[in-house]
């Protein structure tokens, strides 16, 4: 062992000098340094990582000196102070003895949140009248709740971040007065219905973050309203809408005269009837979307040429190169990305009979094909039970139909069998199913195996002698 004296005096297998000046640190001065000792911007540094970690506990940091209160409220806005309306919070007192920083209220608004009891409406109802003060509410409301915001009188005209969320069975409707102003930047809302939503959203020109979710009257919730209130919104970057599956009442739906453009939109979360998606999609143009989630509730899923216009006016989407399909027992759904990008198509149907998700699939591909025909690499999921389904070669003959440009294909599931043996029969002109097709890799574990291992054989059988050869990795 080296002397702790010196360095180590070998480096790389080079010799090294020892230092000629003393290097233990007994030898060292120490001049022992208070918190007092550190300069006010250290100690805003400090206190900006301690916020950081716990952004409510800022009046503890004022209490200990003047020193610090002077720092921490010479840099309110830096340090983003803000008084806490939440769980445990005696609101009442804390207001009064901080009446400049804006409140935040949080009570819940998500189903991973506890929601307020009963004995916290009386704290939300106190820190909702500082109306002029609130900066953030994520509220789960309740009906009991509901009733009580009718005594707020003043619009919220700081509210950057507004998050509601009704767990009862029927949506919510909030009073009249619940009023914001052109600040927020963040709406979700969950089962909540807002009568002045759409007067509301045309002076909200600074929203970055836009959720409506189990919207509950898609007709009176109509896409030419919604596009319009879209229109000033040159900030907003994700746009989600969910309705209930409430009956599926077809309207016409007439295009708009001009659209709204959206030039820094890039996530489109979309679950509804189509029909909508029509007519929102034939009044909106975002350039930059990339992200785009669209989930249909109704089966009967024919022609949707709006969406296909929209897609092909987007760049990033022309270049697709692999396509994933996931079946499940309640629903089935087609995810389109290409490597290196972050763009991403997805298009879901909820619906069980695996007859009827393998028609909307074969459907949806049918559409897309003409602008979509660069994908190579396909991946089939199938995560439904064994049951009276199986052997049903035809659904999966009519999908497979549609992959004519695919080299590699990936199966995993229970259902892989069947796929394979969809393979080995003939395409519409007595040709070959996925004739381009390079290479087979099958993931399947459990009692089936061996039934799958005769299918792969025979199929491996029919493409050599059809003078097509594939490599099949199990």
């Amino acid at each position: 062992m080296h002397s702790p004296k010196y360095l180590n005096t070998h480096a790389h297998g080079r010799y090294v000098p020892p230092l000629q000046s003393a290097t233990t640190l007994d030898e060292f001065p120490i001049r022992r340094v208070t918190i007092g000792d550190l300069s006010d911007n250290v100690l805003l540094k400090i206190f900006h990582y301690d916020l950081a970690v716990s952004s409510q506990h800022w009046p503890r940091l004022v209490h200990i000196c003047r020193r610090w209160r002077r720092i921490v409220f010479a840099s309110q806005q830096a340090l983003h102070l803000r008084i806490f309306c939440t769980h445990g919070t005696s609101v009442l007192k804390t207001l009064d003895c901080w009446p400049a920083q804006p409140i935040v209220v949080k009570y819940g608004g998500s189903l991973e949140l506890d929601p307020p009891a009963p004995e916290d409406e009386d704290n939300i109802l106190a820190a909702l009248k500082q109306s002029d003060r609130i900066s953030s509410i994520s509220l789960t409301i309740t009906k009991s709740l509901l009733d009580k915001l009718s005594a707020i009188e003043r619009p919220f005209s700081e509210l950057e971040d507004l998050v509601l969320l009704s767990r009862d069975g029927l949506p919510l409707i909030l009073p009249a007065a619940f009023l914001w102003g052109p600040r927020l930047r963040r709406l979700h809302s969950t089962r909540i219905a807002i009568p002045t939503l759409f007067h509301l959203l045309h002076s909200s020109t600074n929203l970055v973050d836009l959720q409506l979710h189990e919207i509950f009257d898609s007709l009176q919730f109509s896409p030419e309203a919604l596009t319009n209130a879209l229109s000033g919104m040159a900030q907003l970057q994700s746009l989600s809408l969910h309705f209930l599956p409430t009956t599926n009442r077809h309207a016409l739906i007439p295009r708009p005269w001009r659209r709204a453009v959206l030039p820094v939109l890039t996530r489109l979360d979309f679950r509804g009837h189509s029909w909508y998606l029509e007519g929102l999609l034939a009044g909106i143009d975002a350039p930059r979307l990339g992200d785009i989630e669209l989930t249909f509730l109704n089966r009967m899923l024919i022609h949707f040429p709006t969406l296909l216009e929209f897609i092909d006016r987007i760049e990033i989407h022309k270049s697709h190169r692999r396509a994933h399909i996931l079946s499940s027992e309640r629903a089935i759904s087609i995810s389109l990305t290409q490597p290196g990008a972050p763009a991403r198509l997805k298009l879901q149907l909820f619906c069980e009979p695996l007859s009827e998700q393998l028609l909307f699939m074969t459907r949806v591909w049918g559409h897309l094909s003409a602008s979509l025909f660069n994908v190579e690499g396909l991946r089939i999921s199938t995560t439904r039970p064994s049951g009276q389904e199986d052997g049903d070669y035809s659904g999966w003959w009519d999908l497979l139909n549609s992959f004519t440009g695919v080299r590699w294909f990936y199966i995993a599931g229970n259902l892989s069998t069947d796929i394979v043996c969809a393979l080995q029969l003939p395409d519409r002109r007595g040709g070959t199913v996925i004739p381009s097709l390079h290479a087979l890799y099958i993931a399947q574990p459990g009692p089936r195996h061996a039934p799958l291992r005769e299918a792969v054989v025979s199929f491996m059988t029919s493409r050599r002698l059809s003078g097509h050869h594939i490599v099949v990795g199990i």
